[in-house]
């Protein structure tokens, strides 16, 4: 498989490890078979996924969104899997979770989760040390690594 990837900065070559930079979503859109989105809700990414958006994806191509629900407009993505222009949407994320849009539960192409995508022991363990780090830091005076609030 080709790899294909956008990000505000391009990766160092050494971390690309062999996968073609995007300058632009369009572009990266317009060359995806298969299209994950792994990026922090933001004012600039909310509704990025959108009928303007899904317009270059290659016809029967399939997106898959383990980031965050309000990324995607869920009108925009049941119409084009209804109408056959995507073949295919795996959902890990949802707006208004837990309340799921109805639209997705009559398409036998949505493939819906229940936002599981971290649920792996590595992971899990993983999230917990690094609560158990920050906690550690904040007692010993010093700045936790991950900060909620300043």
């Amino acid at each position: 498989m080709e790899i294909h990837y956008h990000n505000r900065h391009r990766l160092p070559p050494e971390l690309e490890a062999g996968a073609r930079y995007h300058a632009d979503i369009a572009s990266l859109f317009g060359a995806s078979d298969v299209l994950s989105i792994h990026c922090a809700s933001t004012p600039d990414t909310r509704g990025l996924i959108n009928r303007e958006t899904i317009a270059p994806l290659p016809h029967g191509a399939i997106l898959v969104n383990t980031a965050r629900g309000d990324i995607v407009d869920d009108e925009a993505l049941i119409e084009a899997l209804a109408s056959g222009r995507l073949g295919a949407a795996g959902l890990d994320v949802y707006n208004n979770e837990p309340n799921l849009h109805p639209g997705y539960l009559n398409l036998s192409n949505a493939f819906l989760l229940p936002h599981l995508g971290s649920a792996t022991l590595e992971t899990r363990n993983a999230m917990g040390f690094r609560a158990l780090e920050n906690l550690e830091a904040f007692f010993a005076g010093n700045t936790p690594r991950d900060l909620v609030a300043p």
